[in-house]
């Protein structure tokens, strides 16, 4: 009777631990789906009467790996951001081939002064470079103001992003909290680990990320260049957006804690995720297309200011056909801006009651300017000087390695040139970036995603177990029965 007993003891035991291992397994295959899901698997113990039972249910993890995710995706999130700036950008300034380029737009003007040069007479030829000197300002005008869109939605994205932050360090408190403690049931534990990771992940999207384990599964977070972002409790995550941010002005430094973690004073400066990255396209990329912009309007105004008539004594230079400021930039000025304000001289525009004639003739800056003093209508030197000085060489200041001595057409193109190739090696980093948070997500999923085929020959493992336990049953009960009927 013993025997029997413990076969039946034995048998139902098995039929236990195959329904709670089948409870598991079928929690996996429904969560297959979910990217954050942490595959679950039931230990099996043998208790001091030697009856199998489920001692407690784990969920797979692997830290290395999830570090290397993090720190990936950290690095594609803010590639992302970068490149589809640098996209936008180079949308705005053009290619050299195209129409609506800032340097077609100077080859075009230099094109229509030609073809007055032949002759000087034709209003409808002097309207055809006015109206080419208009387009060229309104490029430069143009994408002036984009790029200053481009910085000022730069700023407004790192004060998205350091709310972003702010909440979840202090979602992952709520989830730290309760696994460090150990609140609820063991499965709402499971729950908030996979919660908590989900929350790491999103948050290193934001800014890089280190993370430290602690006893009892407590979590310590870093930024990548070391301030602590959480030890127990959030650290502060403060920025405040500038509601104008102009070409020449500096925006707001994002501080952790109370230390600037941007800029080019900060003592330590983030390299990943979408703050870095916003950071980097307002102080640095942006601005840095922006001055290129501004030196080819400031080398235009130079190109068509006015210092006198050839052969008399120079006078101080004004501003001609194109004007900004009220004066003319000198060679060593970065000219902060001035592409936004270029314009065309209303001295030469009759739509603004000005003259067509000032053109070939001169005097923006008075009596004392004017060219052709003799009035003839065949007077081609000064429109000569004007096509020919597009090609003539200027001396521009540095600006990221683009600049010296060249050609207001050449730097137009070179500035192009510089733009796409910051674009293409933007695009070759995303690309790598991506890549690698791929193959990390890949090799996290092996480890801790849930593989429907396993779990299918998991579950057939257990009915065939199930099976045998049923069988023992069965065996037990027969033998009850024919006992008992014997007995009676």
């Amino acid at each position: 009777m013993a025997t029997l007993s413990s076969a039946l003891n034995y048998a139902l035991a098995g039929l236990s631990v195959a329904s709670s291992q089948s409870a598991i397994l079928s929690r996996n295959v429904s969560s297959a789906g979910d990217e954050n899901y942490a595959r679950r698997s039931g230990e099996v113990s043998v208790l001091p009467s030697g009856l199998p039972v489920v001692a407690r249910v784990t969920r797979s993890a692997d830290k290395l790996l999830l570090d290397r995710l993090l720190s990936s995706g950290s690095n594609a999130s803010g590639q992302q951001i970068i490149a589809e700036a640098l996209n936008r950008i180079s949308s705005l300034t053009g290619d050299p081939e195209d129409d609506m380029s800032i340097a077609s737009s100077i080859g075009r003007l230099q094109q229509d002064l030609r073809s007055y040069e032949s002759n000087p007479s034709s209003t409808v030829l002097a309207r055809s470079v006015l109206e080419s000197a208009k387009m060229v300002a309104a490029r430069l005008n143009t994408a002036s103001a984009d790029i200053a869109s481009v910085r000022s939605e730069a700023d407004k994205g790192m004060a998205i992003s350091a709310e972003r932050v702010n909440n979840l360090l202090a979602q992952f408190k709520v989830l730290n909290d309760s696994v460090v403690r150990g609140q609820g049931t063991p499965d709402d534990l499971l729950e908030s680990l996979d919660q908590r990771d989900s929350v790491l992940k999103l948050l290193s999207e934001e800014i890089g990320i280190r993370t430290v384990m602690r006893p009892n599964n407590d979590i310590l977070i870093f930024a990548e260049n070391g301030a602590v972002l959480f030890e127990g409790s959030p650290r502060e995550v403060s920025f405040t957006a500038t509601s104008n941010l102009q070409p020449g002005l500096d925006g707001a430094g994002l501080k952790i804690d109370g230390v600037t973690v941007t800029g080019d004073g900060a003592p330590m400066v983030l390299s990943s995720g979408k703050i870095a990255a916003y950071a980097k396209l307002r102080d640095s990329l942006a601005p840095m297309v922006s001055l290129q912009i501004d030196q080819i309007a400031s080398g235009l105004i130079r190109a068509f200011s006015e210092d006198g008539p050839v052969g008399s004594p120079t006078l101080p230079a004004v501003e001609g056909l194109f004007k900004a400021t009220g004066t003319v930039p000198a060679t060593s000025d970065m000219s902060e801006g001035i592409a936004g304000q270029i314009r065309i001289n209303e001295m030469a525009d009759p739509d603004q009651g000005g003259s067509l004639m000032m053109l070939r003739d001169g005097g923006f800056g008075g009596t004392a300017y004017v060219e052709n003093v003799l009035g003839q209508t065949g007077y081609q030197l000064r429109i000569a000087e004007l096509a020919s000085l597009l090609d003539a060489t200027q001396m521009f200041p540095d600006i990221g390695g683009l600049g010296g001595e060249m050609s207001l057409k050449t730097l137009s193109l070179q500035s192009i040139s510089w733009i796409e190739a910051t674009r293409q090696d933007a695009q070759s980093s995303l690309d790598i970036a991506q890549a690698t948070a791929l193959r990390a997500s890949d090799s996290l999923g092996r480890v801790t995603g849930v593989n429907i085929d396993f779990e299918m020959a998991a579950l057939m493992d257990l009915e065939k177990s199930y099976q045998a336990s049923s069988k023992v049953l069965s065996v037990v009960d027969s033998m009850l029965a024919i006992l008992l009927e014997a007995v009676g």
